[in-house]
C-alpha cells in the first residue's frame, strides 16, 4: 500500500487511555492516535489530561468533551485537519482504511445497505467494513459547530 504525502506530513499523536472519545475524534479527521502501550513514542505529541515530566511535545487538555478537547490539540498543534483524510482510518484500530470492491462487502455488511451504497472501506487489521451512513451527517454538524468543515 503506497503512502499518501498529505497522510505522512499530518502530525501524529499518543493518547492518553482515558481520552479514548478524543482519539476517536482525530481518527476520524484522519489523524493516526494511538494508545501508547508503556511511553509516549518520541516523534509523536503526547495528549493528556495532566502534566507529565520528560515528555517532550506533550498537549495537556483542559476541556471535558471531547470536541472541545479536539478543539485544544488543533490550536496547540497549528494544524489544520484535510477533508480528503477525514474518515480515513479505523475508528477502532486507528489503520488506514482501504477502498474495496462493492462486490466484496456483499457478505459482511447488510442487505439493505449493500444495496443502497456503492462505496465501502475496509480495515486490514480488524476487517471491520465502513461505509457512509447517517454517522456521516452527525459528523459534519459536529465539525461545522466548531469551524471545521
Amino acid at each position: 500500500m503506497e503512502i499518501r504525502d498529505d497522510v505522512s506530513q499530518q502530525p501524529c499523536f499518543d493518547v492518553d487511555g482515558m481520552l479514548g472519545r478524543l482519539a476517536k475524534w482525530l481518527r476520524i479527521l484522519g489523524f493516526d492516535a494511538a494508545y501508547p502501550k508503556n511511553a509516549p513514542t518520541a516523534d509523536r505529541y503526547f495528549v493528556t489530561t495532566r502534566q507529565r515530566k520528560g515528555i517532550p511535545q506533550i498537549i495537556i487538555v483542559t476541556a471535558n468533551d471531547s470536541v472541545e478537547q479536539l478543539k485544544e490539540v488543533l490550536a496547540a498543534t497549528g494544524v489544520r485537519p484535510n477533508p480528503s483524510l477525514f474518515l480515513s482510518r479505523c475508528l477502532i484500530c486507528n489503520i488506514p482504511v482501504i477502498e474495496i470492491p462493492r462486490a466484496d462487502a456483499a457478505e459482511q455488511v447488510p442487505e439493505k445497505i449493500f444495496r443502497s451504497r456503492s462505496k465501502f472501506h475496509k480495515c486490514s487489521q480488524c476487517r471491520r467494513v465502513y461505509w457512509e451512513g447517517s454517522h456521516l451527517s452527525r459528523i459534519s454538524r459536529r465539525l461545522k459547530s466548531i469551524g471545521l468543515a
